[in-house]
């Protein structure tokens, strides 16, 4: 069909649809006389173009969401839950401001705020998924201190660095494993395990006992050939490489400690939690409690 009759279909505009062609996200054939003829793939296609440019998405989110379509709105709602968490705050700070009109204190916590944004953002960009998502959770309670000092500045600049020069690859074999495991994990469920794990840490000695069974059951799984061929071991693995090499445990996290006294005093709980956990299991040696997320 012509686009005249595409765009009564697709309740679209004439410009519209000619600049999602010219965007690349629909590409109908032409005939020889010149006008375009649109197949039923590329109604479908703009339909879902129409809706996503509707909830406001943009050209390189919608071209995200047509190849891998789970993944991309996954993330990109992630990321929009980030974007409202920030304008909220931002919100409450004009509230302040109308009310107090103490401009130097509002500037104080906007600057927090825009750092707070600046390393979540980046963590988001450099792990996929789910992880980044995790992560992003994991680390924002610790990132709305005021930065005082030269050390807390020289943290934060290393903090900076290290996330713009570092990526989180996945193998592409082991990518699709990745995305179907965590496909469910929305906002709330991340917000639990995050919360799980501090409370699991506050009184180790307890989460213990309350999960004997799970933890040693675990533990006999994670010996077998069947654990050791599954792609499950296969993903831990390549976790654990990325934190040996990449400088995340010996560059980001004592630079996360040197700026947040709070991140510091829960990786200093976590560190006793571990030295506990490795009392009741000595056989884990080193490698069950390190700050891996």
């Amino acid at each position: 069909m012509f686009i005249n009759e595409v765009c009564k279909k697709c309740k679209l505009t004439k410009k519209a649809v000619e600049y999602y062609i010219e965007q690349g996200l629909i590409t109908p054939s032409a005939r020889e006389n010149g006008y375009r003829d649109f197949s039923e793939t590329d109604i479908v296609r703009l339909k879902k173009i129409s809706v996503l440019r509707g909830l406001g998405l943009s050209i390189a989110d919608i071209q995200g969401v047509l190849a891998d379509p789970n993944a991309s709105l996954n993330q990109i709602s992630h990321q929009k839950n980030l974007e409202i968490s920030i304008m909220q705050e931002k919100q409450k700070l004009i509230q302040e401001l109308a009310k107090t009109q103490d401009w130097e204190k509002v500037q104080d916590k906007l600057l927090r705020l825009q750092r707070k944004q600046s390393v979540l953002e980046r963590l988001r960009n450099a792990f996929p998924g789910y992880y980044g998502n995790y992560i992003c959770q994991h680390f924002a309670p610790y990132l709305g201190e005021a930065v005082r000092t030269q050390e807390q500045q020289e943290a934060f600049d290393t903090i900076i660095a290290f996330l713009d020069g570092v990526h989180f690859e996945i193998p592409d074999d082991l990518r699709e494993y990745y995305d179907e495991i965590t496909a469910d994990f929305n906002d709330r469920i991340l917000d639990n395990v995050s919360a799980g794990m501090r409370s699991a840490i506050l009184d180790i000695e307890k989460y213990i006992d309350e999960n004997r069974e799970v933890i040693e059951s675990s533990m006999v799984y994670k010996k077998t050939a069947e654990y050791k061929s599954s792609q499950a071991y296969r993903m831990e693995e390549v976790l654990k490489q990325f934190n040996s090499t990449s400088g995340y445990s010996d560059i980001f996290i004592p630079a996360m400690c040197r700026l947040s006294k709070s991140y510091r005093e829960y990786y200093e709980t976590l560190q006793i939690a571990n030295e506990k956990f490795l009392q009741r299991y000595p056989e884990l040696g080193g490698a069950a409690g390190n700050e891996r997320t």
